[in-house]
């Protein structure tokens, strides 16, 4: 299969192109800067930028499936998360979106208070919830994450379905079983059109 993988320098970005290539995918990286590719072969590095669209639509034309590691870092525009998912569903490609539990399609997941709270705290709320129903709009599939970490991966995640999911502390998410359960996403195609909530453990 071929993947390509936006925000693919960020921290699940690169998790996200290594577990594609141990996959046997090819895979297709889509990178602001290529000197910052971390990827000696095995990886097609395209530069491409959210505020430049034809930049990106250019660099998927041939693959069959998007995942977004896309994040937003300090001092960026939140809006770079809804302008990206915009992009990637123009493409028409089927797209796996990383997103946030408790944001967007998974509102509620971790009651109305913590929600309210999350939503006064991060300022990429509402771009979030904008780019995840895009997403869903286009038949792709958000995979909701908790607190993100960078513990290894013990192979014990699984994706589960958002309704009736409800967690009053949202669980940790190691980035790299995040990987793990995007890629597989795409392989498997079980939740096309739906949100789903990683849980590991």
């Amino acid at each position: 299969m071929k993947i390509a993988v936006l925000g693919a320098t960020g921290q699940t970005g690169r998790l996200l192109v290594a577990r594609a290539v141990e996959r046997g995918h090819e895979v297709t990286a889509l990178v602001r800067r290529p000197a910052a590719a971390p990827w000696s072969g095995g990886v097609h590095v395209v530069q491409s930028d959210v505020a430049v669209p034809e930049s990106v639509l250019d660099a998927l034309a041939g693959v069959d499936v998007v995942l977004s590691g896309l994040g937003v870092a300090k001092g960026q525009d939140p809006q770079i998360l809804s302008n990206g998912a915009e992009l990637v569903v123009k493409s028409g490609k089927r797209v796996i979106w990383l997103g946030a539990l408790a944001a967007g399609a998974t509102a509620g997941a971790l009651g109305p208070v913590n929600g309210w709270l999350l939503s006064k705290v991060l300022d990429d709320w509402e771009a979030k919830a904008v780019a995840d129903t895009a997403v869903l709009a286009a038949g792709g599939t958000v995979v909701a994450a908790g607190m993100l970490t960078n513990k290894p991966y013990q192979g014990n995640g699984r994706l589960v379905e958002v309704p009736g999911f409800r967690r009053l502390l949202p669980p940790r998410s190691p980035r790299a079983g995040i990987a793990a359960l995007m890629v597989a996403e795409a392989e498997r195609a079980e939740f096309t059109s739906r949100a789903a909530v990683a849980l590991f453990g």
